[in-house]
């Protein structure tokens, strides 16, 4: 038995395939005949739970300093100047790895248990595999992949870490897999589709969400002509829409609808306020921007400074000189729902109106982009003022050129994402197209990291095939470029 604990600890760290959605899974991976716990529908819900709760974690704590959200008051802790201990590494390597154990393991008991309905956990469980991996490459890199989460099956506790543009590959196949097993539009059984807290086990919905998810990788290699990427996107948005649905509409958004109980509560919601928002405050990027659109997210997203005056901190601020914190997060967002945000209908626009205006694929961008713009604001439940597409930082003017109107394009994505994992980051880290402000004190050289490094407990434990892929890196370091990083202009 101490035999079994000490593998399986081992796994979590360099395979991370032992896992638990709840204390009854621990057992499970001992006796897999021990629970009916096993069954696909009960892990959907804790595993799309754990998954939103981490990734906002980190989103609070990392990508919103990296992209100008907020700015900490916090020296030890100093990622708006580009500074990453090695320590900060760990945290989402395995979070999300743990998770890919429980979401591979729904295929396998959907395709053994053979109960009704089996091809769609079989298909929901391809769409979080593609959306869990590629969090993990696009943060890391060449990492493991076709041999990874194994230790507890195969005692492989030394996976290889596969070449990116494989994994994106692999990716691209699964979701195909995934479009055409939730095409057959298998129901389950009326009693379990509640233990699915995004659709409720509908195949259609979740066939939306996949190809919605497809689209976002695909613009993200765009440029990669190893992948074909353009005839798949011209496929999916002109010459096949039938066989690709996508999101159509805000009711079709991937949200963890968060509650003020279990078991989805918001993890803010029993933190004391001082421990949600007394540490940080909005930046003056993300505060004047919002004031220049006048957009009417604003008294939900931000306090105000003083009576009627939103103001942001100085990213990047000289060390010693903390400057005065002024709009924070208000406390009513530690109840809202719509922190849990995976891919919305208005991304999905965005995408659209960003390849119509690189004439990537026909139509007009301007009513892409409006139609993106007016969902992200009242998916947050404010109204689109009527005068909103009159202001000049939104509008698309004549005197506009393309490189103008994929910034507006961009900086309204960025607001639809926030609170969404790293897709921020990894957005900016493609196309450059935000202005953001450049702080006084940036380490790094002042240059926008590309990466984060492996955790230093993988570089131990799984040295060689660690070795392998730093060597392929150059260097294990955060300006390193992984493989769709290369050839990006900015």
């Amino acid at each position: 038995m101490k035999n079994v604990i000490k593998a399986s600890l081992i796994a979590i760290v360099i395979s991370t395939s032992f896992s638990s959605c709840t204390k009854d899974f621990v057992d499970i991976n001992t006796n897999p005949n021990q629970s009916a716990a096993v069954a696909p529908q009960s892990l959907i819900g804790p595993t799309i739970y754990k998954m939103v709760s981490a990734n906002l974690d980190r989103n609070l704590r990392v990508n919103n300093e990296f992209m100008q959200v907020t700015v900490t008051t916090n020296e030890n802790r100093e990622f708006h100047r580009y500074s990453i201990r090695s320590s900060e590494t760990e945290y989402m390597w395995r979070s999300w790895f743990l998770e890919l154990t429980n979401i591979r393991d729904m295929y396998q008991r959907a395709e053994q248990g053979l109960q009704p309905g089996y091809q769609t956990y079989q298909g929901i469980s391809l769409i979080l595999d593609a959306w869990t991996t590629s969090l993990l490459t696009d943060m890391y890199g060449d990492i493991p992949y076709f041999e990874s989460n194994l230790g507890y099956k195969e005692n492989n506790t030394t996976p290889y870490f596969d070449k990116q543009i494989d994994i994106y590959r692999d990716l691209f196949l699964k979701l195909e897999r995934a479009n055409a097993l939730l095409k057959e539009n298998k129901k389950v059984e009326d009693s379990y589709s509640n233990f699915d807290p995004l659709f409720a086990t509908n195949p259609e919905q979740w066939r939306k969400f996949g190809n919605s998810l497809y689209l976002r990788l695909l613009l993200r290699v765009s440029h990669k002509a190893e992948l074909n990427p353009i005839v798949k996107l011209k496929e999916i948005l002109e010459s096949n829409t039938a066989e690709y649905p996508i999101m159509l509409s805000n009711d079709d958004s991937a949200v963890l609808r968060f509650q003020s109980q279990e078991p989805y509560i918001n993890p803010f919601f029993n933190l004391r306020d001082i421990d949600f928002n007394g540490n940080k405050g909005y930046s003056e990027f993300f505060i004047n921007n919002m004031l220049n659109l006048q957009d009417p997210r604003l008294k939900t997203w931000a306090t105000e400074a003083s009576l009627g005056v939103y103001g942001g901190m100085q990213s990047g601020y000289p060390k010693g000189s903390v400057p005065e914190v002024q709009s924070v997060f208000p406390t009513t967002l530690k109840g809202t729902a719509l922190l849990g945000n995976i891919m919305n209908y208005a991304e999905v626009k965005f995408i659209i109106a960003e390849l119509m205006e690189k004439d990537i694929i026909f139509g007009d961008s301007y009513t892409a982009y409006k139609e993106g713009v007016e969902s992200s604001i009242t998916l947050w439940g404010s109204t689109l003022p009527t005068d909103y597409f009159a202001n000049e930082y939104v509008a698309f003017l004549d005197s506009d050129n393309e490189e103008q109107r994929l910034k507006k394009i961009h900086l309204q994505k960025y607001l639809t994402l926030m609170f969404t994992d790293f897709q921020q980051w990894y957005e900016y880290r493609r196309t450059g197209l935000l202005d953001l402000y450049i702080g006084t004190d940036l380490e790094n050289d002042g240059k926008m990291p590309i990466r984060l490094t492996y955790p230093l407990i993988v570089q131990s434990l799984n040295k060689k095939n660690y070795d392998d892929a730093v060597a392929r890196l150059g260097q294990d370091a955060i300006n390193k470029s992984m493989w769709w990083q290369i050839g990006l202009t900015q």
